[in-house]
């Protein structure tokens, strides 16, 4: 009886382990299911923000791309609008064969200003807070998101172009500034509310006193290849979502004049440590606030 219990037993182990290496395949098949052409959704594992839920990404694939071609992912505004970003993005994802890729920062994985827009580097989205562990900053995300574009789209390149605007440039240009690892070939933000400028006299989130980087860390900063998108007619002061404290108004008093002031004082911090400066700024004669009309300018960019 004993034995017979004891081939019953190891008979139901096996047969358990079976399912579960067969639910497991299932469930890897299905999480790399490869992108359709046209517009997509897909979620995915994310450890980042304030929970473990998965992360939803948009996207929009062009019939004639192909896994050599061009790979842009986009970082979506303050109302956290990957669908509506996506579907701006699909006129210029078929004019210059793009792979448009547009994750979803949502109010409960990644709330408030504080996950988003400043990167969960401080407890707090203003000068009162405490910094965190860098363990805790959320911007790895990119990297997850163009690796998990790869399985799924079987891209060849191990490179991308990340953009950003609005809410989305203020989570990208703190992206430049502190992220330790990224496989951008090129980095585009347009018309941040306000910044993290390069100035060692203020604190986080407005300055970087208190973020303890050294000459060689903000030199890689200054190596990335970063282009700052300014929209000449977003100079509206009174924008009812535009920051308006003392250390935000003494960066401008619209995002145009924030916008110039952030890359000059970068240009003259950088001359300043005697290293490489590798950003440009362009301004877009025409256009205000508008997403649309600034991913125009940055589509246009990615294919020179």
């Amino acid at each position: 009886m004993k034995n017979s219990s004891l081939k019953l037993y190891i008979f139901f182990i096996c047969l358990l382990l079976l399912l579960d290496a067969v639910v497991g395949c299932a469930a890897s098949s299905q999480r790399f299911e490869p992108l359709n052409v046209g517009s997509g959704i897909f979620a995915m594992p994310e450890t980042t923000g304030a929970n473990t839920n998965n992360l939803r990404v948009f996207y929009y694939r062009p019939a004639n791309w192909t896994p050599d071609k061009p790979i842009v992912i986009v970082q979506h505004g303050l109302q956290r609008n990957a669908e509506e970003y996506r579907d701006g993005w699909k006129k210029y994802a078929e004019q210059y064969n793009l792979l448009v890729v547009c994750p979803e920062f949502s109010k409960d994985k990644y709330p408030g200003v504080r996950y988003y827009n400043t990167g969960n580097i401080s407890d707090t989205d203003d000068n009162t807070g405490q910094l965190q562990p860098k363990s805790e900053w959320i911007f790895p995300v990119i990297n997850h998101v163009f690796n998990e574009i790869q399985m799924r789209s079987g891209a060849t390149s191990n490179t991308f172009t990340l953009f950003g605007h609005s809410a989305g440039a203020q989570f990208v240009h703190r992206y430049v500034l502190f992220a330790e690892k990224t496989q951008a070939e090129r980095i585009i933000f347009a018309n941040a509310g306000w910044y993290t400028m390069t100035d060692t006299n203020v604190d986080f989130p407005y300055g970087i006193k208190n973020m303890s980087m050294s000459k060689d860390d903000l030199a890689k900063a200054f190596a990335k290849p970063v282009t700052i998108l300014l929209g000449e007619k977003d100079n509206d002061p009174n924008n009812k979502v535009l920051r308006h404290t003392l250390e935000a108004d003494a960066q401008g008093l619209n995002r145009f004049e924030r916008g110039n002031r952030f890359y000059y004082e970068a240009k003259e911090k950088a001359a300043e440590l005697g290293v490489p400066f590798n950003w440009q700024l362009i301004t877009v004669p025409g256009v205000g606030h508008s997403d649309i009309g600034m991913a125009a300018a940055a589509a246009k960019l990615i294919v020179e």
